[in-house]
C-alpha cells in the first residue's frame, strides 16, 4: 500500500519532489554545479523518469533525472532514501544501460562516447568512511596514478550522516 505524505512533509529525497524540482533547468544546473564544483550549462531541459531499455524483453531501468550540458556530458542523478545494499552494482547497471545508447548502430568510433556521470544521492554514508562525497573513476591496480580515462564517473553523496571530513581525508 502506498503511503501518501503531505507536500509540506516532503524533502528532496522524496522521489516526487526531487523529480518536480529537477525538471527546472536552473535548479538542476545549480545542483550539478554544487556537486561538481564547476560551471555547468545545460543544453536541454532535464528529463525525469527516463526509461532506458535495450530490448522489450530485457531488463530496463528508469533514471530519476537525466541531463546533458553544452559540452555533451551526460548526468544521471538518482535519489535513494534507504540503503538497499546494492547501490554500487546498481550504479554499474545504470552506467551500462546509458552507454548502450551513446553510439548509433554500427558506429565504431568509441571516442564519440559522451562523458557520463552517475550521481547517487542518499541520506546515509554508503561506504562508512565518514565522507560526504565518494567519486569513482577507473584506475589501474598496478599503477594507481594511471587513470583509464573511459569517460565514466560515479559519485555517491552522503547528505544525512554527520561526517568528520569533506571530500578528502587529509
Amino acid at each position: 500500500m502506498a503511503i501518501h505524505k503531505a507536500l509540506k512533509d516532503l524533502n528532496l529525497l522524496d522521489r516526487f519532489l526531487f523529480a518536480e524540482a529537477m525538471e527546472d533547468p536552473v535548479i538542476m544546473q545549480t545542483i550539478l554545479e554544487i556537486i561538481l564544483g564547476r560551471d555547468v550549462l545545460l543544453k536541454y531541459p532535464p528529463q525525469t523518469e527516463k526509461e532506458q531499455r535495450s530490448s522489450p524483453l530485457l531488463r530496463y531501468i528508469r533514471l530519476d533525472v537525466m541531463a546533458m550540458d553544452e559540452e555533451g556530458n551526460l548526468y544521471d542523478t538518482e535519489v535513494q532514501k534507504e540503503d538497499t545494499g546494492n547501490l554500487p552494482k546498481r550504479s554499474r547497471l545504470y552506467q551500462g544501460m546509458i552507454d548502450t545508447k551513446l553510439l548509433e548502430p554500427g558506429e565504431v568510433d568509441f571516442d564519440r562516447m559522451n562523458q557520463v556521470y552517475v550521481i547517487m544521492i542518499a541520506p546515509f554514508d554508503l561506504f562508512g568512511k565518514g565522507l560526504y562525497r565518494y567519486t569513482f573513476r577507473m584506475r589501474c591496480d598496478e599503477d594507481p596514478e594511471m587513470p583509464l580515462e573511459d569517460g565514466a564517473v560515479r559519485i555517491f553523496l552522503n547528505t544525512g550522516e554527520k561526517t568528520g571530513q569533506g571530500c578528502r581525508k587529509n
